[in-house]
Order: structure tokens, then sequence, then C-alpha cells
């Protein structure tokens, strides 16, 4: 990530691969992302816990795939509101794309 920055500046955006939040975990994500936790996407699967972790951890944003009760909770706390993503961004590769919350890859 040093490298990248280097580069780059703070030019970037780091997603993470599908559901890489409920799988590897949030400690897992921001050893990886080092001092560039805020300039990343963490991808949490439909694991709410995970996402609100990662948030406060420091990740720029969490994509988490929950209901709709579930994500008026989240964005109820301030520090989470409009951090939280229920689909991944659009400049994702194609066939990572989902056309809606449920679909799966």
């Amino acid at each position: 990530m040093d490298r990248i920055t280097r580069l780059n500046g703070d030019r970037f955006l780091a997603l993470s691969v599908e559901s890489a939040g409920s799988s590897f975990g949030v400690p897992w994500w921001l050893n990886v992302m080092n001092n560039y936790a805020g300039l990343s996407v963490l991808d949490c699967g439909a694991s709410p816990s995970a996402a609100r972790l990662a948030l406060d951890c420091g990740v720029g944003w969490a994509i988490c795939r929950v209901n709709s009760p579930q994500l008026r909770t989240l964005d109820s706390y301030d520090q989470y509101r409009g951090r939280i993503l229920t689909l991944r961004p659009p400049s994702s590769r194609i066939h990572n794309l989902r056309e809606h919350p449920h679909d799966s890859l």
C-alpha cells in the first residue's frame, strides 16, 4: 500500500473481494491496509456486526447486504450514515456487480 500511495498519492480506493470481511475478518483487512483503511471499502457480506466493527476501526466504507430494518438501524447512528453500501461500487469489474442485493455470484 505504501508503494501505491507513493505512486498515486491519496487518489485510490481499495475494494476488498466479495464477503472478505465476514470470511477473513476485519483485523485481516486492517493488516492488509496498514494506515490506509480510511481509503478502503470492505465487503462484509450479510454481516452487520462485521460492517459495524470495520467502520468503528476506521475503514472508510463497508458493503453489507442487509434487510431494510437492519439498514435503517445502522443508518440511525451518525457515524455509520452514508458509509454502509448495499451493493458493490460500479467501478468493480462487471462480473462482480450485483443487480439486486439478493443475487449471488
